[in-house]
């Protein structure tokens, strides 16, 4: 039993890493559902549902994190964005 929920485990982390948004979502959710029927059949002392949230923590901390990255640019960056060739975009090296 606990080489089958190690496996899982590894699935799912492999998953998110190499996966966009939509599938980081899809996984945190799985993960999510995972981790709450392995509290309902075994308990919170078994090591196998603290792995599963572990899991859940790690797929939210990853999830917060790509959307900080998305939302901490200002109007400057973004208008750099979309005009690199501007000239108050350009960056000088001295």
């Amino acid at each position: 039993m606990v080489y089958i929920a190690e496996k899982q485990l590894v699935t799912t982390t492999s998953i998110s890493r190499s996966e966009s948004k939509k599938s980081l979502e899809t996984s945190l959710q799985a993960a999510l559902e995972h981790a709450r029927r392995l509290t309902q059949m075994y308990g919170i002392g078994v090591t196998e549902v603290a792995v599963a949230w572990d899991v859940v923590e790690e797929l939210a901390t990853a999830r917060f994190r790509q959307r900080e990255n998305k939302s901490s640019s200002s109007a400057f960056e973004r208008y750099c964005a979309l005009h690199p060739d501007a000239p108050e975009c350009r960056i000088y090296d001295v």
